[in-house]
């Protein structure tokens, strides 16, 4: 299935099109949903573009994930086994020609899930690593971590429509080419989060990031860079680091004015530190294809697939990311 999907992708990224000038639709809606990065500040892929003066966009993105993760060693015990599914609600606002301002609503539900099986089964079929996953019952929920001595160091119980943090951010048009296919963008970010992560005191997080697209006829290019506190909590035993990195680089072709097809991979840095185990604080890396249009006027949408790769990591098996935008104004 994954690799039908990349074909597909692939083929048409590579159709031919008339050549005229195509309007960046990219990049595509991206998060990670590990538990164990989601214990900080996470990113979330967007463009450099701003919505444009007196402009208000509305925006929801779902996005439902597979999460395994098994470990042991003499200095911990992990284990992961969940299936989330994240709504958030964003609202962009165009405050003045180089300023956008806005925040966003994120809600989480978690539970055991049903399709530990077929990922099994999937994972024998096409003779890739299953982890430890036919070790465990199917389609149970676990999200627990704890040290050599039996101390829990996160342990997060099941949630529905959760609220997880309330975000604020600004976002300001640094540059741009004359011919405006070459845009830089700085966007700053603070993050309250509302629930408890087993981990320690509930802080707030600030992040700062740099944005660019360049353009041609059909492609477009998307990136960003940028850093974030980590302040979940900065006491607890040096389990946490006190800063994230993150970048994220899309590739987008147009193909047909209304739609496009995106390739992007992202990477961030890991939360927690002093394991010595991929699993647990290894880099997590995904890569996240898809397809991004203008369904009518003023309505955006993107669907995508997002992989980790490599696998060891403390990243999401998988997520599958539905988004929508709609627009009012001038």
């Amino acid at each position: 299935m994954r690799r039908a999907l990349i074909a597909v992708l692939s083929a048409a990224l590579l159709m031919p099109l008339p050549v005229t000038a195509q309007v960046a639709l990219g990049p595509l809606s991206s998060q990670e949903a590990g538990p164990l990065q989601r214990v900080g500040f996470s990113h979330a892929a967007e463009g450099a573009d701003l919505v444009a003066h007196r402009v208000i966009e509305v925006g929801t993105s779902i996005a439902y994930s597979n999460i395994f993760e098994e470990d042991s060693s003499a200095t911990h015990r992990l284990y992961m086994d969940l299936e989330r599914l994240s709504t958030d609600v964003a609202v962009r606002w165009g405050a003045a020609p180089r300023l956008e301002v806005g925040g966003r609503l994120s809600f989480e539900t978690t539970g055991g899930g049903i399709l530990d099986s077929f990922i099994s089964g999937w994972h024998k079929r096409i003779g890739t690593p299953n982890a430890n996953r036919g070790s465990y019952p199917f389609d149970v929920y676990a999200q627990r971590l704890t040290d050599s001595l039996g101390n829990v160091r996160l342990d997060v119980p099941q949630r529905t429509m959760a609220l997880e943090d309330v975000r604020l951010f600004v976002k300001w048009h640094a540059w741009e080419s004359a011919d405006g296919r070459r845009l830089v963008s700085v966007s700053g970010l603070a993050r309250v989060p509302t629930q408890d992560n087993g981990v320690g005191p509930r802080r707030t997080d600030a992040s700062l990031t740099a944005l660019a697209r360049m353009s041609w006829t059909r492609w477009h290019v998307h990136a960003s860079m940028g850093g974030a506190t980590v302040r979940a909590a900065q006491d607890y035993d040096g389990l946490l680091r006190s800063g994230a990195f993150f970048a994220d680089v899309a590739v987008e072709r147009s193909l047909v004015p209304w739609l496009s097809g995106v390739v992007q991979i992202s990477l961030e840095s890991p939360r927690l530190q002093g394991f010595d185990q991929p699993e647990l604080d290894g880099w997590p890396v995904n890569l996240v294809f898809g397809l991004a249009g203008r369904i009518v006027e003023h309505w955006r949408m993107d669907v995508s697939f997002q992989e980790d790769v490599p696998t060891r990591t403390p990243a999401a098996d998988f997520t599958l990311t539905l988004g929508v935008r709609r627009s009012w104004g001038p």
